[in-house]
């Protein structure tokens, strides 16, 4: 292992989530979207629901297996802090994890929106994820709630939140550092933090401009690796919000990083 990392390769698998493509590429050119992410090197994709018609499982299951890539997960966000939005959602929702099971993704990462703040908006987030992890769970996928600024502010207030009212059985993280380090956080005190309730972590780079390519960045990538010690997860998964390189350029040096690191 290089570079002082005890993450062990073997168990864990390389994942990017498709965003760099852009709408219309994963809509209308998924399978170019899909062959270079296999030529960029990776295992699998993650991918935004809004991109896929849930109407043919069969034929993505297809599409997917024809680039030797697996699903790590279909990722799906809204409104989660008052009683009414989740179940104005739920019937959409059911359809959706029951696509991503039969896709074979392991995941269900989802992103909320900035709540209140108060204990009742707190209380309803943590009741409506539990409400559809308990879902995932029955269809063999795992909800991991994938965070952004708002929940790391105030000590990870809404984090800590959300772990301590939900059951770790139906509820998960997929901790993005990238957003950690934009809020303020040590990225790699936050895995520590949360190590027990993550599911998967997405590794993205920032800038005081802007996004940026693993290692071209601020956070601390070698010490988010570190952090997982013997635990490692299942994936990892790229993500690049924005970048000004062409996405398989993108893909690339953000695997390139990952690989000069043992992983």
């Amino acid at each position: 292992m290089v570079c002082g990392c005890r993450v062990r390769r073997s168990t864990m698998k390389i994942g990017i989530q498709t965003r760099p493509w852009g709408p219309e590429m994963n809509r209308e050119r998924l399978p170019d979207v899909l062959a270079e992410v296999a030529q960029a090197g990776y295992d699998g994709i993650e991918i935004g629901a809004q991109h896929l018609d849930i109407a043919r499982p069969t034929h993505y299951r297809r599409l997917f297996a024809e680039h030797g890539l697996q699903v790590v997960g279909v990722h799906v966000g809204g409104e989660i802090h008052d009683a009414a939005s989740v179940q104005e959602a739920l019937d959409n929702l059911e359809r959706i994890i029951a696509f991503a099971a039969q896709v074979g993704a392991t995941f269900l990462p989802f992103s909320g929106r900035p709540g209140a703040g108060d204990e009742e908006s707190l209380r309803w987030a943590a009741e409506n994820l539990e409400r559809v992890g308990r879902l995932c769970a029955s269809a063999g996928l795992r909800l991991c709630y994938h965070n952004h600024f708002w929940e790391i502010a105030d000590d990870c207030r809404e984090l800590r939140y959300i772990c301590a009212h939900t059951d770790a059985a139906h509820v998960s993280l997929c901790l993005d550092v990238a957003w950690v380090r934009r809020a303020g956080g040590d990225p790699a005190a936050t895995v520590r933090t949360f190590l027990d309730r993550i599911g998967y972590l997405h590794l993205k780079d920032t800038t005081d401009e802007g996004w940026a390519e693993l290692g071209a960045g601020s956070v601390d990538l070698q010490g988010v690796l570190q952090a997982i010690g013997g635990r490692p997860f299942p994936w990892l998964v790229v993500e690049q919000d924005e970048t000004g390189r062409t996405p398989l350029e993108s893909a690339r040096i953000s695997r390139q990083y990952l690989r000069e690191r043992g992983l």
